[in-house]
């Protein structure tokens, strides 16, 4: 059988920088420790190195008998970078003056191949989709004199809220990144778990309900359309049911550059009216909103999903 070496570079970026009148304001990074981890991102018959440098360019190198196809390596070196932009940037409390990203340099990309001895592997059916466990930390320097060192988080379930993540942290607008982590609460809106808790058109008694039918055939389409969709609103409101879903999920406070916070239906309001705010012509952003509540609320909750992926899942069968 064959086991394949991928060889890339990842880059350490930041994903904007300020310039303002009488004002500069940049970050550079390195990666001083490197990380050695078998079994990364649920890949039994894998191992990964990534080799520190002194700069903001370093090498991963990935030993597989699994990743066969250059598709199939390629897909996981941009999963790999999107874990660990996580990890670099969970800790960041103000990306004012830009987050922290990784970029896969797919021009440096070398895969090759070697005979090995045949062996029993395991079952791998699920790969690219579960667990890696690095078996040291990841440790940043920032030219603006803030370290960060990220411990390991073990057990992690990759889901697609990292992609959410990981292209918020690289978008260069904060309307963009704030539009990108939004979509995260929307995932939780969208959960089986949201909607077993908060399960729609329990506002009206079933006599209201036919009320409002008789009604609605009275009208227009539009305006029969239009009454009809009061029918799947709940009980409680947007904000309201975000706050107990958090709670739910064991998030009830924030830190951020404004120090720590409770989470609360007025903070889920702060960020819904910002949402709702955000493309309206004439609306000043809310870049206050966007560091001190959106990224560090979204950053809790992939934190939690990466963990325990199940908590989004419905308790019932």
């Amino acid at each position: 059988m064959k086991k394949y070496k991928v060889k890339c570079d990842f880059e350490l970026r930041s994903s904007h920088r300020v310039s303002e009148v009488g004002f500069q304001g940049d970050s550079s990074f390195s990666l001083e420790e490197g990380i050695k981890s078998a079994c990364p991102l649920g890949l039994p018959n894998t191992e990964i190195e990534i080799i520190s440098s002194n700069n903001s360019v370093f090498n991963v190198e990935v030993d597989s008998l699994d990743l066969v196809k250059q598709a199939d390596q390629v897909s996981y070196l941009r999963k790999l970078a999107s874990y660990l932009s996580f990890v670099t940037a969970k800790d960041e409390h103000n990306g004012h003056y830009g987050a922290p990203y990784i970029n896969v340099i797919l021009e440096t990309f070398n895969a090759t191949s070697c005979e090995v001895d045949k062996e029993v592997l395991p079952d791998n059916r699920n790969v690219l989709q579960s667990i890696i466990n690095p078996t040291e930390s990841v440790s940043i320097n920032i030219k603006r004199r803030v370290e960060f060192n990220t411990q390991n988080i073990e057990l992690v379930q990759y889901n697609e809220l990292l992609a959410y993540y990981y292209n918020g942290l690289k978008a260069e607008s904060e309307k963009s990144k704030f539009f990108h982590w939004f979509l995260i609460i929307e995932f939780l809106e969208g959960s089986n778990r949201y909607v077993e808790m908060f399960p729609s058109g329990t506002m009206f008694t079933s006599a209201e309900q036919q009320r409002i039918k008789s009604l609605a055939k009275t009208l227009s389409d539009d305006g029969k359309n239009a009454l009809l969709l009061v029918l799947s609103r709940t009980a409680e409101f947007r904000n309201q049911k975000l706050s107990n879903f958090l709670s739910e999920l064991g998030i009830t406070k924030l830190s951020s550059m404004t120090g720590e916070q409770l989470v609360t239906s007025d903070t889920v309001k702060s960020v819904t009216a910002a949402r709702n705010k955000l493309f309206h012509k004439g609306s000043e952003f809310p870049k206050n909103i966007l560091w001190a509540f959106l990224f560090p609320l979204v950053t809790k909750i992939v934190e939690k999903t990466i963990k325990d992926q199940s908590c989004l899942e419905a308790t019932s069968k």
